[in-house]
């Protein structure tokens, strides 16, 4: 496996007309176990870079829950002409993550084109950094859309910026993550009264802005994403559910699998600083990991709290959580689902976790990404 050491640049190396430096004085630990002991390696084929697609600056998109003409319905009923719109609209920014994604992927796995696989990543994020993009005019869906990829963005910046040495070119990457953060943490700042600023959004807001506190070495961002997980943690009740996450009925078990992945994630980078996440509130996560357990198993366990049956569990979801997990705790309970979708994955926690935690060959099996 290709390994090389990862360490944040130091403030001292950039000129902080790019960094902001009185924001970099913080040195993160490393989240993932893999980059930890990375050693060079030396590319034996050659890879063309593509040019980047141009800068998706505003995301005006709708729900596809509906929000048009009197639609919204409680989200938990697809509006298909809604989705539609909704896909059509994100698609070139799926498109641009799938891409970075993948490049980074292969130079952590020591693919023989990883070296110049990764500095095509940070191409591709120096582009859309100097395009602003993120940064324009975005509506609440967009808002939603922007706090989801803002992990994307940081996890592949922590995963391939010891590929290059343009210290320039990285510095304009970490302002425009560090921007994208903290319009986010604006976002769901204000407004708190919404569903939406308490829920899984929030959690995905709070890992998203934590992920690029990793990435820029602030730990204003860090610190905000650990109190949104303090106050998530705090909501889960004796029984393992999240209220709001009950309320969306038929995707009840759907949702609380949803929720978990950036808490567990948030977690892990709060252990790797110093911080007992997973003890916080009387171990209060491990009664959500605990249900979510058990719904794998059996969807009805939430199905009965919702009052409704639960739609399919097993889509391409938030099971990615279950590498970090096992690796910290080596539950018995998720051996039989790594087993069954090993390599797994997720675009906006680092991608394939199963490579980055490193707890064994991994099974046949499909990746599972994000598509909510």
């Amino acid at each position: 496996m290709h390994r090389m050491a990862i360490k944040t640049v130091s403030c001292l190396l950039v000129s902080s007309a790019f960094t902001g430096c009185a924001a970099r004085a913080w040195e993160p630990a490393t989240l993932y176990p893999a980059l930890v002991t990375m050693a060079p390696s030396t590319d034996s084929e050659a890879f063309e870079c593509p040019t980047a697609p141009i800068a998706v600056v505003d995301i005006q998109t709708v729900s596809k829950y509906g929000e048009k003409a009197g639609k919204l319905n409680n989200s938990t009923i697809v509006d298909k002409e809604s989705e539609a719109e909704y896909t059509a609209d994100i698609a070139p920014i799926k498109a641009y993550v799938k891409f970075i994604v993948k490049r980074a992927d292969n130079y952590v796995e020591g693919n023989t084109t990883a070296n110049a696989e990764a500095r095509c990543a940070l191409d591709w994020l120096d582009a859309w950094a100097k395009g602003g993009a993120f940064l324009g005019q975005i509506n609440r869906q967009g808002q939603s859309v922007r706090k989801w990829e803002l992990g994307s963005f940081a996890t592949t910046y922590l995963k391939v910026q010891s590929a290059s040495d343009d210290a320039a070119k990285k510095a304009r990457i970490r302002k425009w993550i560090s921007d994208i953060a903290y319009k986010a943490k604006e976002d769901f700042s204000t407004h708190t009264e919404m569903k939406s600023r308490q829920n899984n959004h929030l959690y995905w807001a709070a890992w998203g802005v934590l992920s690029a506190g990793l990435a820029t070495g602030d730990k204003t961002l860090f610190d905000w994403g650990i109190d949104r997980y303090r106050f998530a943690v705090g909501q889960i009740r004796d029984d393992g559910s999240l209220d709001l996450e009950m309320a969306r009925r038929t995707k009840a078990a759907s949702y609380h699998m949803f929720a978990l992945l950036p808490l567990v994630m948030i977690a892990e980078a709060g252990e790797t600083n110093g911080i007992k996440m997973y003890a916080e509130r009387g171990n209060r996560l491990q009664k959500l990991i605990d249900l979510n357990l058990a719904a794998l198993d059996d969807p009805d366990v939430i199905g009965r709290k919702a009052g409704y049956e639960q739609e399919d569990l097993y889509n391409e979801s938030s099971l990615a959580w279950i590498e970090p997990y096992y690796a910290r705790f080596h539950d018995k309970r998720v051996v039989k689902w790594l087993e069954k979708y090993r390599p797994m994955g997720s675009s906006r926690i680092g991608g394939n976790m199963t490579a980055l935690y490193g707890t064994g060959e991994p099974a046949i099996g499909a990746v599972v990404k994000q598509q909510k």
